[in-house]
């Protein structure tokens, strides 16, 4: 008989995971990368979301400039990443990500899992997009939207 039909919970073992639904509030970080993504992740401070933290990282660094960058964008992203149960990442068709990877490494310092939310008009799906191909290989999932209206919902019900 599984454990479930004898009334016991599962141990899942995953680091990060919230073991019961809505136990205790959810941290959530939000990072907008690239000048879509910052003006959608900018939006989120005015949703009424409790323990969201957002961060705007519309410059691209690569190696030693991408902690300067990182710095630059103000607010302590390593805290807030380490300290959050849920980390997103959003850029939209053409952002600059180039600091995705690195995001993305902070986060997984504190096992965490990353989520990148790309936002894509319909008709640019075809083709190659760098965007895409970057945030891929940055995240163990990746949600891709056609409507930027689709995010501040998304991330307050995740809040809630």
């Amino acid at each position: 008989m599984s454990s479930l039909a004898q009334g016991t919970r599962p141990a899942f073992g995953l680091p990060g995971r919230i073991q019961d639904a809505n136990s205790r509030p959810r941290s959530i970080a939000v990072v907008g990368l690239g000048h879509g993504g910052a003006g959608i992740a900018r939006g989120l401070t005015g949703e009424a979301v409790a323990h969201l933290d957002v961060h705007v990282l519309a410059k691209h660094a690569a190696g030693p400039d991408a902690v300067a960058a990182i710095k630059a964008g103000g607010g302590d992203l390593q805290r807030d990443l380490t300290g959050a149960d849920m980390i997103f990442l959003v850029a939209c068709r053409g952002d600059d990500v180039g600091l995705a990877p690195v995001v993305a490494s902070i986060a997984r310092s504190g096992k965490h899992p990353v989520t990148g939310l790309y936002i894509v008009p319909p008709e640019a799906l075809e083709g190659d997009d760098e965007t895409l191909k970057t945030l891929r290989e940055s995240v163990e999932m990746l949600v891709v939207v056609s409507d930027e209206s689709y995010v501040p919902a998304m991330i307050a019900a995740l809040g809630s």
